[in-house]
Formats: structure tokens, C-alpha cells, sequence
């Protein structure tokens, strides 16, 4: 009976210790932060262009919401600076992704510069001969 007792005692003490870890809002906040910078680096064709740091932000996301998950004080210490590594990872992918859009465009633009230039030789006449 004792032993029972003490086994209720010390079962219903774990429950309260559980239920008082207060999670840092931080944690919250950074966990938020990096999802949407994720999102838009989605939207921004990160996985097109820059698939491995994509996919490494991706990577490290998925291994702060477990340890998030896990809901300790060391869950958390983990959540934090794999969510800020992988933020990090998502706004290099994302970036990487822009300049890569960007230099297709000035590709074209040069393409098309180049065009013009050969259109205007070719109708570039010489002037003709005087027949005097």
C-alpha cells in the first residue's frame, strides 16, 4: 500500500512538473519566423534554383519542430538554433534564387541589345557613289 502510494505521489509530481515548463515566448516567435521565411522562399522558386540550401533549410526546420515537440527546456535550446540555421538556409536559398532570376534577365536584356545592334548594321547603308 505504501509503495502505491508513493508511486501515485511521485507519478502526480511528474504531471506537475511537466506542466509547468513555460516555454520562452522566443522559441514560439523564432519557430513562426522561420516557417514564413520558408514559404517565401518557396514562393520565390528556391527549389528550382537552389534546391540543396532549400532542401538543407527544409532539413533542419523539420528537426527544430521535433525537438520543439518535445516540449523540455533542452527541446527548445535545440528548436531555437536549428530554426535559426535553417531561416538562415531559406533566406541564402531564397536569395540565391532571386540572383539567378536576375541574371536570366539580364541575359535577355543583353540578347536583345545585341539584336538591335545587329539590325541597325544591317540597315546601315553605305552612302552611294557620287556618279559625277
Amino acid at each position: 500500500m505504501k509503495a502505491l502510494w508513493m508511486l501515485t505521489i511521485g507519478a502526480s509530481l511528474g504531471l506537475l512538473q511537466a506542466c509547468a515548463y513555460s516555454r520562452p515566448p522566443e522559441v514560439t516567435a523564432q519557430m513562426a519566423r522561420t516557417e514564413a521565411v520558408l514559404q517565401q522562399a518557396e514562393r520565390s522558386g528556391a527549389q528550382e534554383s537552389a534546391l540543396p540550401e532549400f532542401q538543407s533549410a527544409r532539413n533542419k526546420f523539420a528537426e527544430a519542430q521535433r525537438a520543439y515537440e518535445r516540449q523540455s527546456k533542452e527541446g527548445d535550446q535545440k528548436a531555437l538554433q536549428l530554426a535559426r540555421q535553417a531561416e538562415v538556409d531559406a533566406q541564402y536559398a531564397s536569395a540565391k534564387s532571386q540572383t539567378a532570376r536576375q541574371q536570366a534577365a539580364a541575359r535577355e536584356v543583353e540578347q536583345g541589345v545585341d539584336a538591335l545592334l545587329d539590325e541597325a548594321r544591317r540597315n546601315t547603308v553605305a552612302p552611294a557613289a557620287d556618279p559625277d
